[in-house]
């Protein structure tokens, strides 16, 4: 027979456990990293997945992964479904007409943008707004000279090669790896230097966005201070190479 005492003791404790189950689910964040080479190429693999974990292990807290298409990435964190992104470029002050979300205080990393054109075609990178140009759809708002949306790299690349398009322009350490791996359809594809970018993570326009910005902003510049962010993001903060394709 179960007395008044015990039943108030195990009522209590369920009040406990359901209590810190509830905490632990609130205490996890929400992270999207766009699919590409290199980056993320499942939430299990990629180097800014290994970033993000470390950034748990550090924040001693847990964080959710989700790997999407570059632009639904952008919007989780304009509508708040998830805490932050990344990576992310921040252009000139001039060209960045996005009010929508917070830039990290603290640059994760560097990247080439890179113009692909046909060999048999010249591009003046001063008069882009003559040319049907691509760039991810994600980054239009911050090239004005670029109309054209693309969700796609090996599409992109393929356009070029057929001279569908002009050229196209990204990121090379997430465009290069497919350049390489499909060479025999590529042929025909040249590289050139467009610009190169700071790259942030992007959290929403929030009080919570704004205080998880400082506390990782923090973690950032301590990683940075030791070393420990340039080795884990080698493979994707290099000096340009200007390779061609033989």
């Amino acid at each position: 027979m179960i007395t008044n005492r015990v039943f108030i003791k195990f009522i209590c404790l369920l009040s406990v456990l359901f209590y810190c189950n509830t905490s632990i689910a609130t205490d996890i964040l929400r992270v999207s990293i766009p699919q590409m080479p290199v980056h993320a190429v499942s939430k299990d693999e990629g180097v800014l997945v290994d970033f993000v974990k470390v950034l748990a292990k550090k924040l001693d807290q847990n964080i959710e992964i989700q790997i999407v298409p570059f632009s639904r990435s952008i919007y989780y964190v304009i509508t708040n479904q998830v805490d932050f992104h990344l990576p992310f470029i921040k252009p000139k002050a001039e060209n960045s007409p996005q009010d929508n979300f917070i830039y990290s205080d603290e640059t994760i990393f560097h990247v080439n943008f890179v113009l692909y054109t046909h060999k048999d075609r010249f591009v003046d990178l001063t008069k882009l707004v003559n040319y049907k140009i691509e760039t991810d759809a994600a980054h239009l708002p911050f090239f004005s000279e670029l109309k054209m949306g693309s969700s796609c790299i090996l599409c992109s690349l393929k356009k070029v090669q057929h001279k569908m398009t002009d050229g196209y322009i990204f990121a090379d350490s997430s465009t290069d790896p497919l350049l390489r791996e499909n060479l025999p359809l590529l042929a025909a594809v040249k590289r050139q230097l467009y610009k190169k970018f700071e790259v942030k993570m992007v959290f929403p326009k929030t009080e919570k966005g704004q205080s998880l910005n400082k506390a990782l902003s923090v973690i950032v510049n301590e990683m940075r201070l030791s070393g420990e962010l340039q080795q884990l993001l080698s493979s994707v903060d290099f000096i340009y190479n200007d390779w061609q394709i033989e």
